[in-house]
Order: structure tokens, then sequence, then C-alpha cells
């Protein structure tokens, strides 16, 4: 057997050693690869934590963390403890060749192990109901000064709208304060999971779920602008999967001190307010679609919703953008609550039809988008009615108008103004 376990142990040190050079070998190529792809530059946070847990980033975090380990150094215990014991026993009094004999005096029965075995996984047991009914409570319980923040989960985004009005794609908090956060879903079902902060829980569509932590670390801010974001910050989940785009629901939590988030939330309500009308599709439009590019695309490719230029493929291809295929009329028509029998978006807008003008049907579709369905494409838009104000409606159809001054990214190409 040691001969055996010898052997097992030099083929799996000769198999990391070689897996090693591989990777020596492979990692100038790779970083150059990555060193040519990059722009700019990522900046990376550092990863801590332990072998089984990320690190501990709430207040909440390390009671969790103590259950947690008190389990798992329980099962090892129990598990080598067992291990063993059935090792020495099996070899201890393993048949030794073909002959039977019978011992008359070997034990058969003991009290004090059996309710050693029996009485002592008991206490084990109602100790760690007790521990974590404890932490069930402290996890359900938010102190009654906490800062409240309404989270709406929908397919396939997070909406975070803060006391003031402010509005956020990424969660941002105060540093040193409990934050609670009241969730519902649009649509279907979701989980908000933020792993630093050892708190999860479920988003049900027709009711409210609540959720608290306290974040005492500031982590700074990074704009929401997908080719300026770094890894700073704490990754924020849905881990309910929740349909074939599920992943785009991966965001940020940045945690501000105190100042910092007052500015912020401050400059965050108010931002859309500030900019120049004649600014406003070059200046918001980006920042808006961010919201919008889970589900539309700007270069013509389909996804779960039409894309906002030339469509290349599905019963949109040919058509031309957006702005075109609605002034046009050309969308093909296929249910809706508001379907009277149109075959194309021509039949419902102009004098005297279902919308007026163009920019009354893209409004719509906007805050009720399951009123007519594009050929093609499911009642699968959440409405945004509550989340975008007028004037955010007015930046994205002002983007649309003009979607050639964007890049598939949604960026626009010209000068932005300040």
């Amino acid at each position: 057997m040691i001969d055996l376990t010898s052997t097992v142990v030099d083929i799996l040190s000769a198999t990391v050693v070689t897996v090693q050079d591989m990777a020596d070998v492979a990692a100038p190529a790779a970083q150059e690869a990555t060193s040519a792809a990059a722009a700019p530059k990522e900046e990376v946070r550092e990863l801590g934590g332990d072998f089984w847990m990320p690190p501990a980033a709430s207040t909440l975090a390390p009671a969790t963390d103590f259950a947690f380990q008190v389990i798992t150094w329980l099962s090892y215990v129990f598990f080598f403890g067992i291990t063993i014991a059935l090792v020495y026993l099996t070899v201890k009094f393993r048949q030794k060749g073909t002959d039977v004999n019978y011992d008359a005096g070997a034990p058969v029965h003991s009290t004090p192990l059996e309710v050693g075995w029996t009485v002592i996984p008991l206490l084990l047991v109602i100790a760690i109901f007790f521990m974590g009914f404890k932490g069930f409570l402290d996890l359900s319980t938010p102190p009654k000064d906490a800062y409240e923040i309404n989270v709406t989960a929908a397919q396939w985004s997070w909406s975070f709208k803060y006391p003031n009005g402010a509005t956020s794609n990424d969660l941002v908090v105060p540093a040193g304060q409990p934050v609670k956060l009241v969730m519902r879903s649009s649509d279907v079902l979701h989980s908000l999971y933020i792993p630093d902060f050892r708190v999860k829980k479920d988003v049900v569509p027709g009711r409210y779920s609540y959720l608290w932590f306290q974040a005492d670390e500031p982590t700074g801010f990074v704009p929401e602008d997908r080719s300026a974001r770094t890894a700073i910050g704490h990754h924020l989940f849905c881990t309910e999967y929740c349909g074939k785009d599920h992943s785009n629901m991966n965001r940020k939590v940045f945690v501000l001190d105190e100042t910092e988030f007052k500015e912020w939330e401050t400059t965050q309500a108010r931002w859309l307010d500030e900019v120049p009308d004649e600014d406003l599709y070059m200046v918001a439009g980006p920042k808006l679609f961010l919201r919008c590019s889970n589900c539309h695309s700007i270069d013509g490719t389909a996804g779960t919703g039409p894309s906002w230029g030339d469509q290349t493929s599905g019963s949109l291809a040919g058509l031309g953008t957006l702005w075109e295929r609605v002034t046009e009329g050309t969308s093909p028509i296929d249910g809706g609550t508001r379907d009277n029998g149109g075959k194309k978006l021509a039949d419902y807008i102009g004098p005297g039809k279902l919308y007026e003008t163009p920019e009354d049907y893209i409004r719509e579709s906007i805050y009720n988008p399951g009123a007519l369905l594009i050929s093609g494409y499911g009642p699968n838009m959440p409405h945004f009615r509550g989340q975008l104000s007028d004037r955010a409606v007015d930046a994205i159809i002002g983007m649309i108008k003009n979607i050639d001054q964007f890049d598939p990214k949604g960026r626009y190409v010209g000068d932005v103004p300040n």
C-alpha cells in the first residue's frame, strides 16, 4: 500500500510540474496578447479571503464566516475520524485465511459507545441550529436607521433608486452606515447576491423582499461607462437563472465615504436636468443605453429585442434602422394588448391612428412595451414607467434618431460636450 501511495504521489507531482511548465511558457504570449487587446489598461482589485470564502467586507460577514468555519472543521474531524477508525477496524478484524472462527467472548454491545455517538452529534447539531438561527435573525432584522434603496430586478438588469430620486445601474452605498434594500421583480424570479457581504435574497414577482448590510471600508467609485470600468468594487450577482442574458445582471457595489456619497447622490439625481437640450442625446443617450444594451444592439445584430441599427437578420432584416422602420412604418406587427388587426406599424402611426407621431410610439414602447409586438419578438421587455423620466425618454429617442453617430457600444463618436 505504501508503494502504491508513493507512486500516485509521484504521478501527481509530475503532472503539477508539467502543467506549471506549460503555464510558464504560455504566460508571456498570453500577457502580450492581453496587453495588445487592453486599451485602456484595467485596474484589478487584489483577491483576498481564504481558501473557501472571498474577502469579508461587511459587518455581517464575520458571524457568517464563523458558522461556516465551525461546520467545515466539524466535517473535517468527523470525516477523518470515521475514515481512520474504519480503516483501522477493517485491518484489525479482517478475516484471515479461509477458516471462520467464532469468538463467543467478542463484544456485541457497548452502551457508553452508543450513547456517545448519539448524544455528542445531537448536541453539536443543536449548537449549530442556535448559531444559525441567531445569524438568520441578524440578517433578517435591519436597523431602524438604515438607509433605504429601492431595487427593481428585470430581465436582464438591476435598477437602484435612492431616496432623493437618483438612479443607477450599479449599487452605490455609504460607508459605515446600515443599508436596507427594498427589492421587487418586474418579471420573473431573480436573486440578489453580494459574496463579499455574505448576503443573498430572492427577488420574487408580486412581493417585496428585504436585505440589509453595512460596509465600513470605502472602495472608491468607477463610472458606469463600460470602457472605463475597472475591477474596483464588490461583485453583485443574480443567482437565479432568469433567461438567456442572465449573466448581464452581474454588476458592482461601490462603497463611498459619507462626503463622497452625498456628492454623488446629489449629482446623480440632477445630472439629466443639467444637460443642455441640444446635447441631450449625445451626453445622456449613451449612459441610458447601458440599461437597453442587454437586449438591443446598435450594429444590427438581432438580440432579445430589435436592433436600433439596420438589422441584418430576422423579421426586420433590410428594413433600415429603428427610426427608419418607425417613420416608414415597415415593421411587421404580430399581437400586443393594443393590436387591432394591423399588419405593419404604418397601420398604427399617423393622424387619427393609435399614435399620432413616431415619437409617441417609441415612448409607449418604453413605458408599455407589450402594447404592440414586433413579429418574431415576444413580450420580453420590462416596462420602465416610473424608472425613466420624460426627459430620459427624450434622450433615448434623440439617440435612436441619430444612431449613425454612435459606435456599436453606444458611445458618441464625435466630440462629446462637457
